[in-house]
Protein backbone atom coordinates (compact mmCIF):
# COMPACT_ATOMS: atom_id res chain seq x y z
CA UNK A 1 0.00 0.00 0.00
CA UNK A 2 1.31 3.26 -0.92
CA UNK A 3 1.46 7.14 1.50
CA UNK A 4 -1.58 9.10 0.87
CA UNK A 5 -2.07 12.85 0.86
CA UNK A 6 -5.06 13.94 1.39
CA UNK A 7 -5.84 17.87 0.44
CA UNK A 8 -9.05 20.14 1.26
CA UNK A 9 -9.86 22.66 -0.85
CA UNK A 10 -13.20 23.34 0.22
CA UNK A 11 -17.27 22.26 -0.31
CA UNK A 12 -20.06 21.02 1.51
CA UNK A 13 -18.05 18.34 3.21
CA UNK A 14 -16.12 20.97 5.00
CA UNK A 15 -18.93 22.98 6.36
CA UNK A 16 -21.02 22.79 9.67
CA UNK A 17 -24.57 23.66 10.40
CA UNK A 18 -24.68 26.81 12.21
CA UNK A 19 -27.61 29.15 13.23
CA UNK A 20 -27.41 31.23 10.35
CA UNK A 21 -27.12 28.48 7.78
CA UNK A 22 -23.67 26.50 6.56
CA UNK A 23 -20.15 27.97 7.87
CA UNK A 24 -17.08 26.63 7.25
CA UNK A 25 -15.29 24.55 9.99
CA UNK A 26 -12.08 25.93 11.39
CA UNK A 27 -11.28 22.26 12.91
CA UNK A 28 -11.96 20.32 10.10
CA UNK A 29 -8.38 18.22 9.85
CA UNK A 30 -9.35 17.53 12.91
CA UNK A 31 -12.99 16.21 12.53
CA UNK A 32 -12.07 14.70 9.05
CA UNK A 33 -9.16 12.67 10.81
CA UNK A 34 -11.25 11.33 13.57
CA UNK A 35 -13.96 10.02 10.98
CA UNK A 36 -11.71 8.00 9.49
CA UNK A 37 -9.14 7.01 12.00
CA UNK A 38 -8.41 3.58 10.19
CA UNK A 39 -6.52 5.92 7.56
CA UNK A 40 -2.99 7.45 7.48
CA UNK A 41 -2.16 10.00 5.29
CA UNK A 42 -0.59 13.47 5.12
CA UNK A 43 -3.27 16.75 5.56
CA UNK A 44 -2.62 19.40 2.95
CA UNK A 45 -4.95 22.55 2.66
CA UNK A 46 -5.11 25.62 0.77
CA UNK A 47 -4.74 29.01 2.88
CA UNK A 48 -8.28 29.72 1.73
CA UNK A 49 -10.79 26.66 1.14
CA UNK A 50 -13.35 28.11 -1.18
CA UNK A 51 -17.68 26.99 -2.50
CA UNK A 52 -16.06 25.70 -5.48
CA UNK A 53 -19.24 27.28 -7.66
CA UNK A 54 -16.28 30.37 -7.87
CA UNK A 55 -13.79 28.56 -9.08
CA UNK A 56 -11.22 29.40 -12.24
CA UNK A 57 -8.68 28.17 -14.65
CA UNK A 58 -6.59 29.55 -12.30
CA UNK A 59 -7.49 27.06 -9.04
CA UNK A 60 -7.08 23.88 -11.37
CA UNK A 61 -4.23 25.01 -12.00
CA UNK A 62 -3.80 25.77 -8.49
CA UNK A 63 -4.17 22.15 -7.31
CA UNK A 64 -2.49 20.57 -10.45
CA UNK A 65 0.99 22.38 -8.99
CA UNK A 66 -0.16 21.16 -5.35
CA UNK A 67 -0.06 17.27 -6.65
CA UNK A 68 2.36 17.08 -9.41
CA UNK A 69 5.69 15.59 -8.15
CA UNK A 70 4.20 13.85 -5.33
CA UNK A 71 5.16 10.25 -4.75
CA UNK A 72 1.95 9.06 -2.98
CA UNK A 73 -1.82 8.74 -3.81
CA UNK A 74 -3.77 11.74 -3.49
CA UNK A 75 -7.28 12.15 -2.56
CA UNK A 76 -8.92 15.93 -3.57
CA UNK A 77 -11.99 17.09 -0.73
CA UNK A 78 -13.72 19.37 -3.50
CA UNK A 79 -17.14 20.75 -3.43
CA UNK A 80 -19.60 18.87 -6.03
CA UNK A 81 -20.85 21.89 -7.80
CA UNK A 82 -17.70 21.86 -10.01
CA UNK A 83 -15.91 18.72 -9.07
CA UNK A 84 -16.53 16.86 -12.72
CA UNK A 85 -14.94 20.34 -13.94
CA UNK A 86 -11.95 20.39 -11.55
CA UNK A 87 -11.41 16.00 -12.63
CA UNK A 88 -11.89 16.74 -16.07
CA UNK A 89 -8.88 19.31 -15.86
CA UNK A 90 -6.66 17.69 -13.88
CA UNK A 91 -6.60 14.62 -16.25
CA UNK A 92 -5.20 17.04 -18.70
CA UNK A 93 -2.57 18.91 -16.39
CA UNK A 94 -1.52 16.02 -14.80
CA UNK A 95 0.64 14.59 -17.39
CA UNK A 96 2.97 12.04 -15.59
CA UNK A 97 1.01 10.17 -12.67
CA UNK A 98 2.15 7.11 -11.07
CA UNK A 99 -0.47 7.06 -8.62
CA UNK A 100 -3.81 7.74 -8.34
CA UNK A 101 -5.59 10.89 -7.85
CA UNK A 102 -9.37 10.82 -6.54
CA UNK A 103 -12.06 13.54 -6.06
CA UNK A 104 -14.74 13.42 -3.59
CA UNK A 105 -16.52 15.18 -1.41
CA UNK A 106 -20.30 15.42 0.32
CA UNK A 107 -23.86 16.23 -0.31
CA UNK A 108 -24.42 16.96 3.31
CA UNK A 109 -21.63 18.04 5.68
CA UNK A 110 -19.47 15.85 7.21
CA UNK A 111 -20.81 16.84 10.95
CA UNK A 112 -24.16 16.06 9.96
CA UNK A 113 -25.79 12.84 11.30
CA UNK A 114 -26.78 11.68 8.08
CA UNK A 115 -24.13 12.67 5.89
CA UNK A 116 -22.87 10.64 3.01
CA UNK A 117 -19.12 12.22 3.65
CA UNK A 118 -17.77 9.33 5.70
CA UNK A 119 -18.69 6.86 3.12
CA UNK A 120 -16.90 8.55 0.12
CA UNK A 121 -13.81 9.41 1.43
CA UNK A 122 -13.27 6.07 2.87
CA UNK A 123 -13.57 5.00 -1.01
CA UNK A 124 -11.78 7.40 -1.87
CA UNK A 125 -8.21 6.82 0.26
CA UNK A 126 -9.14 2.98 -0.25
CA UNK A 127 -8.61 3.77 -3.71
CA UNK A 128 -6.03 6.60 -3.38
CA UNK A 129 -3.81 3.73 -1.38
CA UNK A 130 -4.53 0.85 -2.69
CA UNK A 131 -5.51 1.20 -6.87
CA UNK A 132 -3.02 0.64 -9.28
CA UNK A 133 -4.81 3.07 -11.66
CA UNK A 134 -2.39 6.12 -12.32
CA UNK A 135 -4.96 8.48 -13.26
CA UNK A 136 -7.96 11.03 -11.98
CA UNK A 137 -10.70 9.35 -10.95
CA UNK A 138 -13.74 10.51 -8.76
CA UNK A 139 -15.20 8.52 -5.97
CA UNK A 140 -18.82 9.19 -5.07
CA UNK A 141 -22.00 7.35 -4.15
CA UNK A 142 -20.75 4.07 -3.85
CA UNK A 143 -18.84 4.51 -7.33
CA UNK A 144 -15.17 5.14 -9.13
CA UNK A 145 -15.66 7.19 -11.92
CA UNK A 146 -13.40 8.41 -14.74
CA UNK A 147 -12.71 12.11 -13.32
CA UNK A 148 -13.17 13.30 -17.75
CA UNK A 149 -16.04 11.37 -17.97
CA UNK A 150 -17.93 12.66 -14.95
CA UNK A 151 -20.69 14.70 -14.84
CA UNK A 152 -22.79 15.68 -12.26
CA UNK A 153 -26.64 14.52 -12.78
CA UNK A 154 -28.49 15.24 -9.34
CA UNK A 155 -28.11 18.31 -6.84
CA UNK A 156 -29.46 16.57 -4.09
CA UNK A 157 -29.04 12.61 -4.02
CA UNK A 158 -26.19 11.10 -2.67
CA UNK A 159 -25.50 9.36 -6.34
CA UNK A 160 -25.04 13.12 -7.73
CA UNK A 161 -22.28 11.82 -10.26
CA UNK A 162 -22.74 9.72 -13.64
CA UNK A 163 -20.13 8.19 -16.57
CA UNK A 164 -22.96 8.17 -19.31
CA UNK A 165 -20.24 7.19 -22.26
CA UNK A 166 -18.23 4.97 -20.07
CA UNK A 167 -19.21 2.68 -17.15
CA UNK A 168 -17.92 2.87 -13.46
CA UNK A 169 -14.32 1.74 -13.08
CA UNK A 170 -12.55 -1.35 -11.62
CA UNK A 171 -10.68 0.40 -9.67
CA UNK A 172 -8.49 -2.57 -8.57
CA UNK A 173 -7.21 -3.00 -12.28
CA UNK A 174 -5.19 -0.75 -14.41
CA UNK A 175 -6.13 -0.23 -17.93
CA UNK A 176 -5.69 3.23 -19.50
CA UNK A 177 -3.59 3.36 -21.90
CA UNK A 178 -2.83 7.44 -21.22
CA UNK A 179 -0.97 9.78 -24.05
CA UNK A 180 1.93 11.75 -22.52
CA UNK A 181 0.86 15.20 -21.93
CA UNK A 182 3.01 18.61 -21.15
CA UNK A 183 0.59 21.55 -20.94
CA UNK A 184 0.21 23.12 -17.58
CA UNK A 185 -2.20 25.93 -18.31
CA UNK A 186 -5.72 26.36 -19.19
CA UNK A 187 -7.26 29.30 -20.66
CA UNK A 188 -10.96 29.80 -20.21
CA UNK A 189 -13.34 29.26 -22.86
CA UNK A 190 -17.32 30.12 -23.20
CA UNK A 191 -19.82 27.72 -22.62
CA UNK A 192 -23.60 28.10 -24.35
CA UNK A 193 -26.45 25.40 -24.09
CA UNK A 194 -29.00 25.60 -26.78
CA UNK A 195 -32.40 26.28 -26.07
CA UNK A 196 -35.61 27.14 -28.56
CA UNK A 197 -35.31 31.26 -29.81
CA UNK A 198 -31.73 31.07 -28.50
CA UNK A 199 -30.04 34.25 -30.62
CA UNK A 200 -26.79 35.46 -31.59
CA UNK A 201 -26.28 38.08 -28.63
CA UNK A 202 -24.79 35.48 -26.18
CA UNK A 203 -22.09 33.91 -29.02
CA UNK A 204 -20.95 37.62 -29.35
CA UNK A 205 -20.88 38.47 -25.24
CA UNK A 206 -18.05 36.07 -25.74
CA UNK A 207 -16.35 37.33 -28.31
CA UNK A 208 -12.94 37.99 -26.01
CA UNK A 209 -12.53 34.67 -25.80
CA UNK A 210 -10.34 32.05 -27.64
CA UNK A 211 -12.87 29.22 -27.49
CA UNK A 212 -16.70 28.25 -26.45
CA UNK A 213 -17.92 24.99 -26.31
CA UNK A 214 -21.34 24.54 -27.43
CA UNK A 215 -24.19 22.38 -25.67
CA UNK A 216 -25.99 21.36 -29.26
CA UNK A 217 -29.70 19.83 -29.66
CA UNK A 218 -29.23 16.05 -30.18
CA UNK A 219 -26.75 14.69 -31.88
CA UNK A 220 -25.77 17.91 -33.11
CA UNK A 221 -28.60 19.81 -34.12
CA UNK A 222 -27.87 24.30 -34.24
CA UNK A 223 -29.91 26.77 -35.89
CA UNK A 224 -29.26 26.93 -39.29
CA UNK A 225 -28.48 30.25 -42.11
CA UNK A 226 -31.12 32.80 -42.04
CA UNK A 227 -31.00 32.45 -38.02
CA UNK A 228 -28.89 35.08 -36.10
CA UNK A 229 -27.35 32.47 -34.09
CA UNK A 230 -25.63 31.10 -36.93
CA UNK A 231 -25.08 34.72 -37.81
CA UNK A 232 -22.83 35.40 -34.81
CA UNK A 233 -20.97 31.65 -34.85
CA UNK A 234 -19.70 33.21 -39.04
CA UNK A 235 -18.89 36.25 -36.94
CA UNK A 236 -16.71 34.31 -34.11
CA UNK A 237 -15.35 31.75 -36.69
CA UNK A 238 -14.10 34.78 -38.70
CA UNK A 239 -12.38 36.64 -35.92
CA UNK A 240 -10.56 33.23 -34.96
CA UNK A 241 -12.33 31.71 -32.33
CA UNK A 242 -12.57 27.89 -32.02
CA UNK A 243 -15.78 26.53 -30.89
CA UNK A 244 -16.37 23.02 -30.03
CA UNK A 245 -19.68 21.21 -30.08
CA UNK A 246 -20.80 18.34 -28.16
CA UNK A 247 -24.26 17.08 -27.26
CA UNK A 248 -26.62 18.68 -24.27
CA UNK A 249 -28.29 15.06 -24.09
CA UNK A 250 -26.21 13.89 -21.15
CA UNK A 251 -25.24 10.10 -23.24
CA UNK A 252 -23.90 9.18 -26.92
CA UNK A 253 -22.08 11.11 -29.10
CA UNK A 254 -22.27 14.21 -31.81
CA UNK A 255 -22.95 12.83 -35.13
CA UNK A 256 -23.15 15.97 -37.10
CA UNK A 257 -24.35 15.98 -40.08
CA UNK A 258 -26.86 13.56 -39.89
CA UNK A 259 -29.54 15.88 -40.22
CA UNK A 260 -29.90 18.85 -42.01
CA UNK A 261 -30.07 21.14 -38.63
CA UNK A 262 -26.89 19.42 -37.80
CA UNK A 263 -24.64 20.07 -41.52
CA UNK A 264 -24.09 24.05 -39.88
CA UNK A 265 -21.10 21.84 -37.52
CA UNK A 266 -19.36 21.37 -40.38
CA UNK A 267 -19.99 24.07 -42.73
CA UNK A 268 -19.04 26.85 -40.12
CA UNK A 269 -15.40 24.80 -39.27
CA UNK A 270 -16.80 23.92 -35.61
CA UNK A 271 -15.49 20.93 -34.40
CA UNK A 272 -16.90 17.65 -32.82
CA UNK A 273 -16.40 16.29 -29.13
CA UNK A 274 -17.72 13.69 -30.07
CA UNK A 275 -18.70 11.58 -26.55
CA UNK A 276 -16.96 13.62 -24.41
CA UNK A 277 -19.18 15.03 -21.16
CA UNK A 278 -19.33 19.21 -21.24
CA UNK A 279 -16.72 19.24 -18.36
CA UNK A 280 -14.19 17.46 -20.33
CA UNK A 281 -14.78 19.34 -23.72
CA UNK A 282 -14.45 23.08 -21.73
CA UNK A 283 -11.21 21.44 -19.91
CA UNK A 284 -9.73 20.14 -23.04
CA UNK A 285 -10.36 22.82 -25.21
CA UNK A 286 -8.71 25.13 -22.65
CA UNK A 287 -5.93 23.22 -21.87
CA UNK A 288 -5.30 22.68 -26.05
CA UNK A 289 -5.81 26.44 -26.90
CA UNK A 290 -3.14 27.32 -23.39
CA UNK A 291 -0.44 25.29 -25.80
CA UNK A 292 -1.18 27.54 -28.71
CA UNK A 293 -2.85 24.77 -30.69
CA UNK A 294 -5.43 26.20 -33.23
CA UNK A 295 -7.16 25.07 -36.68
CA UNK A 296 -6.94 21.68 -37.59
CA UNK A 297 -4.47 20.68 -35.36
CA UNK A 298 -6.61 21.90 -32.57
CA UNK A 299 -9.42 19.79 -33.95
CA UNK A 300 -7.15 16.71 -34.60
CA UNK A 301 -5.94 16.86 -31.09
CA UNK A 302 -9.93 17.22 -29.60
CA UNK A 303 -10.75 14.21 -31.44
CA UNK A 304 -7.52 12.22 -30.02
CA UNK A 305 -8.05 10.64 -26.08
CA UNK A 306 -4.98 11.66 -23.70
CA UNK A 307 -6.21 10.03 -20.72
CA UNK A 308 -9.64 8.58 -21.94
CA UNK A 309 -11.61 11.18 -22.09
CA UNK A 310 -13.12 10.55 -25.21
CA UNK A 311 -13.70 7.22 -27.84
CA UNK A 312 -11.11 6.97 -30.49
Amino acid sequence: MRPVCVLYTGGTIGMIPGASGLAPDLEFEATFRAAVPEFDFEWVQIPEPYDSSVMTQRDWVAIADLIRGRDCGVVVLHGTDTMAYTAAALSFLLGDLHAPVVLSGSQIPMQSADSDAVANVRLALQVARESPRAEVMIAFGGKVLRGNRADKRHAQDFDAFVSPNLPPLDWRVADLQAVPRVGTQVEPVGLIKLHPGIGGAIVDSFADLSGLVIEAFGSGNVPGEGTSFHAALSRARARGQEIVVVTQCGAGRLAAGAYQAGQAVTALGLISGGDMVTPAAVAKLGWLLAQGLRGPDLAAQMAAPFAGECSA
